[in-house]
């Protein structure tokens, strides 16, 4: 398969602009939990709602899960 330039600099923007929107998605997601959390919904009943496990949403409670957000 022959790639152009263009084509091959489209491919790379669209990822960067993907990963922005995965970014602000996560950030998003992660306030909401952290929220939900400081409202009192237990951990176990954020881990069926969010698909993590309760001990990964205890580890955002504590202030010990991702760093980024």
């Amino acid at each position: 398969m022959t790639t152009s330039q263009s084509e091959y600099d489209e491919a790379r923007a669209d990822v960067r602009q993907a990963k922005a929107k995965y970014d602000e998605a996560r950030s998003v997601f992660f306030a909401a939990i952290k929220k939900a959390l400081g409202l009192g919904v237990r951990p176990s009943e954020l881990g069926r709602d969010s698909g993590f496990t309760r001990e990964y949403i205890a580890k955002i409670r504590d202030g010990k899960g991702p760093k980024d957000v």
